[in-house]
């Protein structure tokens, strides 16, 4: 199956529908005809529903109907299904119009479609006036043959005399039209799978699901289907249903041969057992889907349900039926999928026996539908009916208001008596009453037949549920609260428990969810509560890349089955399928290990175990050893407290990246609370995790806690978590990680964020604990208690610890020095970017002190230098390794080999591509990575990226934020001038050796129009820093990296590095015309009321003069030059015409009214607020000034938003 085809073709009729639709609502609502006359009560039905929902609901709402039915008429046409014995929208063989069209053609009219024959005869002979007659009779004979099918599908082919028939698109005959579409989508081949219906659905809605998540917003309910719809793979379908419903048959029948055709079927001790649900006959069984979507479990089960059929000796002609009628069920919040899944079991049914689809019988399959009754008028519905009732029905049909957001959740509070006894009252009742009472009174009945079908129970019980955490609507997130407490941080964990809650004693649950729920602290009680409740029977453990369609690690699944009864020391049957990269290969490995039974995919384990190990992670694959290890060492809280830091409400508002900050606004290296609060500063480091990194680094952030918090405070923060701790010395770590984990020192002066969650040892256990964390050991422990993307405090807290006393003395001392070296070449190589705040100087420049040597030179000693220092950290971390496998005694279990990948510095200049080459390499030569690191090797560097920090630098001198006469930063308050540069450096402006640019502006054009032209300034930067001598080949050296000649690169390429190494938060603005015909660059802190004044009378102004007089200069070469001059002259002189009007209108529409502003600017604002109060006059850059991160920043309540242009 073509799943792209089929992907692209339900997006693109899902946009058509949706067009066709609300045109056709627009000219129903609006045009007053003859035929819309007839329809009175269509349109009043129309209005009706827009009374009681939005228009683009309803828009939505008829284009997915129209879709499902079409969907529905083209799969039986291409099986040849169709009751009639003919296609509805599809052509016979060799033919191009659909058949049923094709024989009205000729005469040939089923008498079983119910249409004026007479009026279809008369329009295709022309009797009748139309525009289009062929399509006016197929639109008559599609209605009339939608009608028909309702007795087979009343769920999804209602009687179509209601508003959908109105808004049915036009067009349905010509090449472009939808049914076009339809038949062109679903090929004949695609339809052999039923499939195919599952996988249109979330095709269909996946737009919408991007919408949703685009948001960032809460999901309303009517969004949850869009949401949380994800496509079960197919062999995960039947790993679940033949675990499930095949063990509980085998269990009854031990000799079936049901095995046979169960390939992902587990022998495991739940089939020994003698209490075992006992089962008569096949028809007892009840199986559900409590969140069905479009049926996909649910058909593979009645593929199951049939050989159990057969097997025991049914009539092949009644078996389907039977299935659908005492078998299977299906509960669905999504109208759309519920009929999806009728259709689907139907079509399923008919695969099996050819005449089911004349029998009429219905699946029992259900959307929920909401009670539209407020407490006060469910109350005085029943009290008028002089019915009285419990608190707990009363809580439960309150509930049911919320039908369609809490579905299958809602597990009722009342007693099966108790809803039949108010349902037979009513029943009584509804005699007695008025026309509004008895909708009332019918409303009540079927919330109360939804409560009666939520309270059965069920022998099987399979599902996808729907995973959601932090995006639920406050009446759902209130729900769960309430009645999941155990399981409420996502729908996912509260599907497991009231699954378990809708299983008779003894039955199966299988289920697909997020690992997160067998490691996350959220889930510990949950974890206690299932491990001591029901057996853990069998586990596929997934891991990322499970479902096809979804990359990545973020979504990370398991699959398992429970058996409802308590462990009795039996072990449970787990496959480790989380180191394939597909879903392929893990279905491959999958089977590997089910037909071996044994392996190192392959675990038994008693889930008493999982007790035994702190937070009871679901660690089935953890040795003996390692579980003993975690039973009786210490904890690491004991020694070094992790703690989860603050939230600051608005990060947008509250914090920086460094560099956007006034430097002398910043308080750095300060010890304590009350030091901060007394230094008045108003922005302090803060750590928010960042990438992944070891030892040292990702210092990149302020945050403004001046006054202890204040605005924090008013904006709503009531306290700050882990205060105790902030501005002390300790480690931290990364919140998001990807099988990789390691800490990095952190000094004094830090406020530290949740995501950066931080770790304080005790003085004399700093060194051992950090090294500890960063070993491949400490990894081995957390990836036991949770194998997820985030480690978090109670994690790390939870580790089991030797204290440093009781390590041998002079490992304690080695251990020491490692750590030491580690974080000193780390923090070199964090310092060596300006991103660093204490950043001294370019390396390249550095290097070049006191050398007489040429650039290439230089970047060669660089080279050699970091290549020293890289082996040198891989070459500690695997003595830390062994040192620490040695002391936890693991070395049956763990290598300490690093690999070069896993070696944290370098990152940004490092080619990681031609790295694993080079890895791959030596290991082919020594066949052991381990004690030979290869000192002499020089790492495959990124030449680009290391010439282009150094012309980054040139900038950064030019406009006297560095400056080659002092390390460090220079000017980097806000409005400092070129005074204050001569002040710091304390030299005379001719002993300087560059002298920054006077006006803070520096033009970059096509050509040196003026004498401070960037490519100028940076030829008399590389003079300066190597020497007037070499400067033609120190030139040519960076153009030949760089890929280009210096001027394209600063006209095309500076900028845009610029965005992505301040991470689109830029200290130098590009001021630029429409097209680019205009730059120049500015440095942020040296901005003032007047610089845009500036650019425009200086350089603007000037620039626009100077290209008139070049002008003028081609216009006499025109007229004297050579037929060649004159060739050239004219294309210029073009050129330059459309460059004039670009710079007029620029100068006309966009500048001039800004330097008659005079902006003002706070450096506290930041970068996102500051350069959007410039318009169009500067460069757009997405996700700083584009109009969709515009309109958010226009929203911001913090600032004045009328500046924002």
């Amino acid at each position: 199956m073509n799943t792209n085809h089929l992907k692209k073709f339900a997006q693109e009729a899902r946009r058509k529908l949706l067009e066709q639709v609300g045109a056709k609502l627009t000219f129903v609502l609006t045009t007053d005809s003859v035929e819309l006359r007839e329809k009175t009560e269509q349109l009043k039905q129309l209005r009706q529903e827009l009374g009681r929902t939005t228009k683009e609901q309803l828009i939505e709402k008829v284009a997915y109907t129209w879709f499902n039915r079409l969907m529905a008429l083209r799969f039986m046409d291409a099986n040849d299904y169709q009751p009639l014995g003919i296609r509805i929208i599809t052509p016979k063989d060799g033919y191009t119009i659909p058949e049923l069209l094709d024989e009205a053609k000729r005469g040939n009219i089923s008498e079983e479609l119910k249409v004026n024959k007479q009026k279809i005869y008369d329009l295709l002979d022309n009797k009748i006036p139309s525009t289009n007659p062929q399509n006016e009779v197929f639109k008559e004979l599609l209605i009339a043959a939608c009608n028909h099918l309702n007795t087979t599908f009343p769920f999804l082919f209602e009687k179509i005399n209601d508003y959908t028939e109105l808004l049915l698109p036009d067009d349905l005959t010509s090449d472009f039209s939808i049914v076009m579409d339809v038949r062109d989508g679903m090929l004949i081949e695609d339809c052999k799978n039923v499939e195919i219906i599952g996988w249109l659905y979330q095709f269909y809605i996946s737009e919408k699901k991007d919408e949703v998540f685009a948001s960032k917003s809460k999901v309303k309910k009517e969004d949850i289907p869009a949401a949380t719809q994800l496509f079960t793979p197919r062999w995960i379908v039947e790993y679940m249903v033949q675990n499930t419903l095949g063990k509980l048959w085998l269990q009854n029948r031990s000799k079936s041969r049901l095995r046979e055709h169960m390939q992902y079927f587990i022998e495991s001790e739940s089939l020994d057992k003698k209490d075992y649900l006992k089962i008569n006959s096949p028809e007892e069984i009840k199986f559900i889907d409590p969140a069905s979507g479009s049926g996909h479990i649910l058909v593979y089960a009645f593929d199951l349900f049939t050989k159990i059929y057969e097997e025991e000796g049914y009539n092949i002609g009644d078996i389907a039926q039977l299935i659908i009628e005492k078998n299977l069920y299906g509960y669905e919040i999504d109208e759309r999928a519920a009929q999806l899944t009728g259709l689907a079991l139907l079509m399923k049914a008919r695969e099996y026996e050819r005449r089911v689809l004349r029998k009429n019988f219905k699946p029992n399959n259900f959307c929920f539908q909401d009670l539209n009754l407020s407490k006060i008028e469910i109350s005085a519905t029943l009290n008028s009916s002089q019915i009285s009732i419990s608190d707990k029905i009363l809580d439960d049909l309150i509930n049911m208001q919320q039908a369609t957001n809490f579905g299958s959740l809602i597990n009722p509070y009342v007693s099966v008596k108790e809803i039949l006894e108010v349902s037979n009252k009513l029943e009584q009742s509804i005699f007695n009453v008025d026309v509004f009472q008895s909708v009332k009174i019918k409303a009540l009945q079927t919330a109360l037949g939804q409560l009666l079908k939520l309270s059965e129970n069920y022998h099987c019980v399979v599902t996808n549920p729907p995973y959601m955490s932090g995006g639920m609507n406050a009446e759902l997130s209130d729900f769960v609260k309430t009645n999941y407490t155990d399981s409420r941080t996502d729908l996912m964990a509260c599907f497991v428990e009231r699954c378990l809650k809708m299983l008779k004693s003894k039955g199966f649950l299988g289920m697909i969810n997020q690992h997160s729920w067998m490691f996350l602290g959220s889930f510990e009680k949950l974890r206690h509560k299932l491990v001591k409740s029901v057996f853990f029977d069998t586990m596929l453990h997934l891991g990322a890349r499970t479902f096809p369609e979804i990359g990545g690690e973020v979504v990370q699944n398991t699959t398992f089955t429970f058996w409802n009864a308590e462990n009795d020391e039996a072990l449970g049957k787990y496959i480790r399928l989380v180191d394939f990269d597909n879903s392929e290969s893990k279905r491959n490995q999958a089977l590997e290990a089910i037909n071996n039974l044994h392996g190192k995919y392959f675990y038994n384990a008693n889930q008493d175990s999982f007790h035994k190990i702190s937070g009871c992670p679901i660690a089935y694959w953890a040795s003996k050893k390692t579980r003993n290890i975690f039973q009786e060492f210490e904890s690491l809280e004991k020694y070094s407290k992790a703690r989860i830091g603050m939230m600051t409400t608005d990060n947008i508002r509250f914090l920086r990246q460094w560099y956007e900050n006034p430097y002398n606004k910043i308080g750095f290296n300060l010890p304590s609370i009350n030091h901060a609060i007394n230094s008045h500063f108003k922005w302090f480091p803060y750590n928010k995790g960042g990438s992944y990194r070891k030892w040292y680094g990702n210092n990149e952030l302020n945050v403004n806690w001046e006054n202890a918090g204040f605005e924090i405070k008013r904006n709503g923060m009531t306290s700050f978590r882990g205060k105790d701790y902030y501005f002390r010395s300790g480690i931290t770590w990364s919140f998001i990680n990807t099988s990789k984990f390691g800490v990095r020192y952190k000094p004094k002066g830090f406020i530290f964020d949740i995501q950066g969650s931080s770790a304080f040892p005790e003085d004399e256990e700093l060194e051992i604990v950090a090294s500890y964390l960063c070993s491949c050991v400490s990894l081995h422990f957390l990836s036991i208690l949770n194998p997820t993307l985030s480690y978090q405090a109670n994690n790390l807290n939870c580790l089991p610890y030797i204290n440093s006393v009781k390590i041998d003395p002079i490992k304690r001392e080695r251990i020491k020095i490692l750590f030491t070296d580690c974080v000193n070449i780390s923090k070199l190589d964090w310092d060596r970017s300006e991103l660093s705040w204490e950043f001294r100087q370019n390396q390249l420049v550095q290097t070049k002190q006191n050398q007489n040597i040429e650039l290439e030179e230089s970047y060669d000693l660089l080279r050699q230098f970091w290549s020293t220092k890289f082996f040198q950290v891989q070459q500690h971390e695997e003595e830390l390794n062994q040192i620490f496998i040695e002391i936890y005694d693991l070395a049956d279990e763990l290598s300490p080999t690093v690999s070069m990948e896993d070696i944290t510095i370098l990152q940004d200049i490092l080619d990681r591509r031609l790295l694993l080459k080079m890895k791959k390499n030596i290991i082919n030569e020594t066949n052991n990575l381990s004690g030979n690191h290869h000192f002499n090797l020089s790492l495959p560097f990124l030449a680009k990226e290391v010439l282009t920090e150094f012309i980054s630098y040139s900038i950064g001198c030019l406009f006297g934020r560095y400056s080659l006469d002092k390390e460090g930063l220079i000017l980097a308050n806000q409005r400092e001038t070129l005074q204050d540069y001569i002040n710091k450096i304390g030299k005379s402006p001719d002993e300087c050796s560059i002298i920054p640019d006077k006006d803070n502006i520096i033009p970059i054009l096509d050509d040196e129009w003026f004498e401070d032209d960037i490519v100028g300034r940076f030829n008399q930067f590389l003079k300066v820093t190597y020497g007037e001598k070499n400067f033609n080949k120190n030139l040519a050296f960076i153009e030949e990296q760089i890929g280009k000649d210096i001027r394209d690169y600063f006209i095309k390429d500076f900028y845009p590095d610029h965005i992505k190494r301040y991470k689109k938060r830029p200290i130098y603005w590009m001021f630029s015309s429409p097209k680019g015909s205009f730059n120049v660059l500015i440095y942020i802190h040296r901005y003032t009321p007047d610089t845009v004044s500036i650019i425009l009378n200086k350089y603007l102004k000037e620039f626009i003069g100077k290209l008139n007089t070049r002008k003028e200069h081609l216009e006499r070469v025109k007229e004297t030059g050579s037929a060649s001059d004159k060739s050239k002259a004219i294309k210029e002189s073009d050129n330059i015409q459309k460059m004039l009007v670009e710079l007029h209108d620029y100068e006309r529409d966009i500048l001039y009214p800004l330097a008659t502003e005079r902006i003002e600017i706070d450096l506290d604002d930041g970068v996102l607020v500051n350069y959007n109060k410039f318009g169009k006059a500067v460069k757009e850059v997405n996700g700083l000034n584009d109009p969709a991160t515009k309109k958010k920043v226009k929203q911001f309540d913090w600032i004045e938003t009328t500046q924002i242009r």
